[in-house]
């Protein structure tokens, strides 16, 4: 009996450095756990960059140190011909929460005319009359999403500024050389607004704009409101066809002579071009 397990035992020694190679090469290896790969957070900001074609109409009431106040009532295609120089640009960021915006428009315009006058006037030839105006409209806002319940709409309640910087030169000659009036005044000032801004999306490529806005500061007042059909061209650029009025009523009076009095309201078809990112 002793020799029968003795001889067992050989078998199962001689036999084990051979079969546990093999027995652990049947089992599945063990490999490290790849390291987890952080997904990128997506901030929900989408920017848009815009030319504002706007063609407004113009109704002013100018008045300039003691000259008397002037009115003006002309359309677009007159101003025009008339126009100096324009820059309308407009910076948007927005999410589903939170729109920030910044508004340019600046222009130069240079009209002339002839009075021929009565009396000692019509006898010098009348008058040339002269202006040049350049004025520059800066606003700039945030607003929160107020929580309305309607599907594809975004509407965001807005607080800011607008600045406006107005330069106004009023020029009388007459055909004597060195007879002749000028006048010449600039102001600027800055006007809390609040308003909204809103977007209803129709589907992927038509939507809705809409904004509005009022204010107004110590004897000035000014409001803008602003619609627009939009349609999204490619992911990247869309265009707008919509109508935009802007109105202020500013005056102050001079140290020494007269007031600077400036009431003007724009308004007229818009057309735009966006590319946002």
């Amino acid at each position: 009996m002793r020799k029968v397990i003795s001889s067992g035992a050989a078998v199962l020694a001689l036999t084990l450095p051979f079969s546990a190679p093999a027995f652990a090469a049947d089992l599945p290896s063990v490999k490290e756990a790849p390291a987890p790969v952080l997904a990128p957070i997506p901030s929900g900001w989408r920017f848009e960059a815009t030319v504002n074609g706007w063609m407004p109409s113009m109704i002013a009431n100018v008045g300039v140190a003691s000259f008397p106040t002037s009115s003006v009532d002309v359309g677009f295609f007159k101003i025009l011909s008339k126009l100096n120089g324009v820059v309308p640009l407009s910076l948007i960021a927005r999410n589903d929460s939170f729109i920030l915006g910044v508004d340019l428009y600046w222009s130069a315009l240079s009209a002339g005319s002839h009075l021929r006058g009565t009396g000692t006037l019509a006898n010098f030839g009348g008058v040339n009359a002269n202006l040049h105006t350049a004025q520059t409209i800066l606003t700039g806002f945030g607003g929160v999403r107020l929580p309305f319940q309607v599907t594809n709409l975004s509407f965001y309640g807005i607080a800011g500024a607008r600045y406006f910087n107005v330069n106004n030169t009023l020029t009388l000659n007459t055909a004597i050389p060195g007879l002749g009036l000028s006048a010449q005044q600039g102001k600027d000032w800055v006007d809390p607004i609040i308003g909204f801004a809103s977007r209803y999306v129709i589907n992927e490529k038509w939507y809705v704009d809409a904004e509005a806005d009022v204010g107004g500061y110590n004897k000035s007042v000014t409001w803008q409101t602003f619609a627009a059909v939009g349609y999204n061209w490619t992911q990247h650029i869309s265009s707008t066809l919509g109508f935009r009025a802007l109105y202020v009523d500013y005056e102050k009076a001079n140290n020494f002579n007269g007031s600077f009095r400036f009431q003007q309201t724009l308004l007229g078809p818009q057309v735009t071009i966006t590319y946002a990112f």
